[in-house]
């Protein structure tokens, strides 16, 4: 709690004078976050392409999580399920499942709203600064990604200041250069996820 009011009185201060409610509020929603239900539009972009994905995205505390594809059609119904140190992938092309027993990935892949601010309060480095756009007036969260991979260095999110929801997320490499970006067409925060939406028969 020192933490959230140091950082609340600096946003106040560095800020021009930014609401320290709006940021309490935020801290509120997502400190507390247990699970969420999102759709999103996630654009990718490597050195030589750059590819664009339609998903659900379903997480619930503490550590289970779920990826189904929507689009581009030719993976449609591809479905990852992240549940603690087990990953499981089913792939519908060939009809077969395939499970990493005692998975550790090198990084986070940071495309999930919980690893965002799991990040961000945990950084030694962050930002945070209020836009105007027509349609609302919005919080931009920033924070450097912790390690050393180049290609996920900075993230930034931002919040709808009225719903409290995330409108957009971007990561950058170590040139400033977005190479995931994703925006979120549905979003449900601790929304009832039934165990069974982690559960990958056959």
């Amino acid at each position: 709690m020192l933490l959230l009011t140091l950082m609340m009185t600096l946003c106040a201060c560095s800020n021009g004078g930014m609401s320290a409610d709006i940021y309490e509020r935020i801290y509120e929603q997502y400190n507390q976050l247990n699970s969420y239900h999102s759709k999103i539009r996630m654009t990718v972009t490597s050195n030589k392409t750059t590819k664009t994905y339609v998903m659900n995205q379903y997480y619930k505390a503490p550590d289970r999580y779920k990826i189904e594809i929507l689009e581009p059609e030719d993976i449609r119904g591809l479905v990852t399920v992240y549940s603690g140190s087990n990953v499981t992938t089913i792939y519908p092309e060939i009809q077969g499942k395939f499970t990493l027993m005692n998975f550790t990935p090198i990084d986070k892949s940071y495309i999930f709203i919980s690893d965002f601010f799991e990040t961000y309060y945990k950084s030694e480095q962050t930002t945070v600064f209020m836009v105007n756009k027509t349609e609302s007036r919005q919080t931009v969260l920033e924070a450097n990604i912790p390690g050393s991979n180049i290609y996920r260095f900075n993230q930034k999110m931002w919040i709808d200041n009225n719903t409290l929801l995330p409108l957009k997320m971007e990561i950058y490499d170590i040139k400033k250069k977005a190479v995931i970006s994703i925006t979120y067409d549905e979003v449900e925060l601790n929304t009832e996820l039934e165990d069974k939406i982690f559960e990958l028969g056959g």
